[in-house]
């Protein structure tokens, strides 16, 4: 009769984690990871995300999504920055930081931050624009 349960070394729980998350999304934070790092080397900054204390966390992510561009000095679309934004929380989750910097008031100023710079750019008409928006686009025309 064959066994019921079998014997799991760290290795076969660690292949199941990584089995475990979707490819997309790792490589979205990989991605969003990298450009943190960039940008922070760019200032001299740190540049392990999970290495900052909290109140420096918020500060650092407040400049980074102040100056965020792409390669070509565009802005990034709105709905681009939250996808960063869950990106960079789920590497810091990977890394047992203590706080979330989604959810956290710890991390209030930053998002405020992001918020404000998203609500611009689908001002200057980037991204999803809302139906109250659209009606008062259409009203103009």
């Amino acid at each position: 009769m064959a066994c019921r349960f079998i014997e799991a070394d760290d290795e076969l729980i660690e292949l199941l984690k990584c089995e475990s998350e979707n490819k997309n999304t790792k490589r979205s934070t990989g991605y969003w990871k990298g450009i943190f790092e960039k940008w922070a080397k760019t200032r001299g900054k740190e540049e392990q995300l999970e290495s900052y204390d909290i109140p420096e966390l918020n500060e650092a992510l407040s400049q980074f999504y102040a100056e965020l561009r792409k390669e070509n000095g565009q802005d990034y679309e709105p709905d681009s920055l939250k996808v960063m934004q869950a990106a960079l929380d789920r590497h810091l989750r990977s890394k047992n930081y203590p706080k979330s910097i989604v959810r956290d008031t710890e991390f209030l100023s930053s998002r405020k931050v992001l918020e404000g710079k998203a609500r611009k750019l689908r001002e200057q008409g980037m991204g999803k624009q809302s139906k109250k928006q659209n009606k008062a686009t259409k009203q103009k025309a």
